[in-house]
């Protein structure tokens, strides 16, 4: 896509919080780019496809996807300066939370406001698999395997909450392991269905290739 008007690219380093390998992502995007799309953006550089709805924390103020009769604002309206930073909360759900700076900010070539992805570190985790918490549990168990829900471990801190909590009855600790139970069952069907996974894992062709698919669907404003 083309942009007929001058404008000004920002080349923002974006950092998902509380998860371990580092996800870093590092995208050039006109400052005519509504928040909109650099939702949608964003996701194609990352690999989700569904329509998750997201929040950005901006200068002290919120602009989220709830609001439907509410103008999106572009990115230049916030006047952003180098080493600015603001939140992207992506998918209200699981909460992936988004630190997201400011590095530098370019004359752009009126003509080509496309947005590209200048580099990135680590797989960015599946969609829907619990937010940063259900991820790293299931890096965890792909790691530890079955030495995670070991049943002499289990049932040992079962028995460890029991002693400290004399007065509760013992239908309470049936509950906590079939709970536990679930869960495992619960983190080896997704990694059934997503794994395996390959944390340290970036391809910045296969991110840039979804960005100019994103593009070509005309989603890109002129």
């Amino acid at each position: 896509m083309t942009c007929s008007t001058p404008f000004k690219r920002l080349i923002l380093r974006v950092v998902l919080r509380n998860v371990s390998p580092m996800v870093i992502r590092l995208v050039s995007v006109s400052d005519q780019m509504e928040l909109t799309e650099f939702h949608e953006v964003f996701r194609a550089v990352l690999g989700w496809s569904h329509n998750l709805d997201y929040i950005f924390r901006v200068h002290g103020q919120e602009f989220n996807s709830f609001r439907r009769i509410t103008r999106s604002k572009a990115l230049r309206e916030f006047q952003l300066h180098r080493q600015e930073k603001f939140v992207y909360i992506c998918d209200t759900l699981d909460l992936w939370e988004w630190d997201v700076r400011v590095l530098d900010i370019q004359a752009g070539m009126v003509g080509d406001c496309r947005p590209l992805c200048l580099g990135g570190r680590g797989a960015a985790p599946p969609e829907f698999c619990g937010g940063p918490r259900g991820y790293r549990l299931m890096l965890k168990r792909q790691k530890d395997g079955a030495a995670m829900s070991d049943p002499g471990l289990l049932e040992a801190g079962v028995q460890m909450f029991a002693a400290a909590c004399p007065d509760q009855p013992a239908s309470t600790w049936e509950l906590l392991r079939t709970a536990l139970d679930d869960g495992f069952q619960s983190l080896d069907r997704r990694l059934k269905e997503y794994g395996p996974l390959e944390p340290n894992r970036f391809g910045l062709a296969e991110a840039n290739q979804r960005v100019t698919e994103w593009t070509q669907r005309g989603r890109c404003r002129p």
